[in-house]
């Protein structure tokens, strides 16, 4: 079918076309100061994003448990792996709530051994998070008074950050959110695929997802930023892990944390729930499926998600 096929724009050209980086300054200056998760791609602007077919609106608003009318019947559960073709998660905020304890930690630490007088408080991270142009930025720095910050100081800051961040998560410092290892392990069980689809770099997501354990990481299939063109809110990541895995976008179920992944799944065709984190916990998600405080709160298990989807008939339909 017409949405099995792979756009060459999915793919990063091989070795004759350099990264973003190299060619695009805003790239890598807002990947210095937000986390990687939603730094990199445009906004949507006034750009269509095509419906889900079948996927109404949400059902729940943040925090309620996922009623028994929605739950999988009871003795349906071998019909799971038929009805969901793949779990895909984020990484940054879902996987792990880092944005605060795992990227603004390093943010801060990066500066001070890059020897910059400046901290970045959780307030004023919250508010980098929301931005997407340089000017925006340049005003952030000179209303903070980061007299120091500039484009060639914060690239070497997102070096830096960058690696402090991967120490940070291979210590252990950034633990795993409530209820996913959980639903993975279920999943894994049933032989439903489970990938991690993230803007983060390759290697980043890959430290994140061992912290998972052995055991579940070397199941978990990772499509990372370094694979795609554009990153979310554009769909690319979860349209390749779509193709990659061999399943129907209908047939996958996403997990997000905030508004730029909530685009990028409906934009895929997929219905999304979306697990609020630290700096998403005051917004609201009218398009998304299914909105919960964790997974864990939310008591989101696979029973849970396999019975959302076959009553909203967003599967197989």
């Amino acid at each position: 079918p017409e949405s099995c096929v792979a756009p060459a724009v999915f793919h990063r050209p091989s070795a004759d076309m350099p990264p973003p980086r190299s060619s695009a300054p805003l790239w890598a200056l807002l990947a210095a100061l937000l986390p990687l998760s939603g730094a990199f791609a445009p906004s949507l602007g006034g750009r269509l994003s095509p419906k889900a077919r079948g996927l109404p609106a949400a059902a729940t608003s943040c925090g309620q448990v996922l009623p028994p009318s929605l739950r999988r019947p009871q003795g349906a559960a071998g019909g799971v792996q038929m009805k969901l073709g793949a779990l895909l998660f984020a990484c940054d905020g879902v996987l792990v709530d880092s944005d605060s304890d795992g990227h603004r930690t390093a943010l801060n630490m990066a500066m001070s051994e890059l020897k910059l007088d400046v901290q970045c408080s959780e307030e004023q991270y919250g508010k980098l998070l929301h931005m997407r142009d340089v000017q925006r930025i340049e005003q952030f720095w000179k209303d903070a008074g980061w007299k120091d910050m500039n484009l060639e100081t914060a690239l070497k800051v997102y070096e830096k950050k960058s690696e402090i961040f991967t120490k940070l998560v291979a210590e252990g410092k950034v633990p795993v959110r409530k209820g996913v290892e959980k639903l993975v392990d279920e999943a894994i069980a049933a032989g439903v695929p489970v990938a991690v689809c993230s803007s983060n770099t390759r290697s980043a997501v890959t430290e994140v997802v061992a912290s998972l354990g052995t055991a579940k990481s070397v199941k978990v299939n990772i499509f990372a930023g370094d694979d795609v063109v554009r990153r979310k809110p554009f769909p690319d990541v979860y349209q390749l892990a779509q193709i990659k895995l061999g399943v129907s976008p209908e047939d996958c179920v996403v997990f997000e944390d905030n508004q730029q992944g909530l685009d990028a799944a409906k934009a895929a065709g997929m219905l999304c729930v979306i697990t609020k984190s630290k700096y998403t916990k005051k917004d609201e998600f009218p398009k998304a499926d299914l909105v919960v405080d964790d997974l864990e709160s939310g008591e989101i298990d696979l029973e849970a998600v396999a019975g959302m989807a076959f009553n909203m008939q967003g599967l197989n339909a």
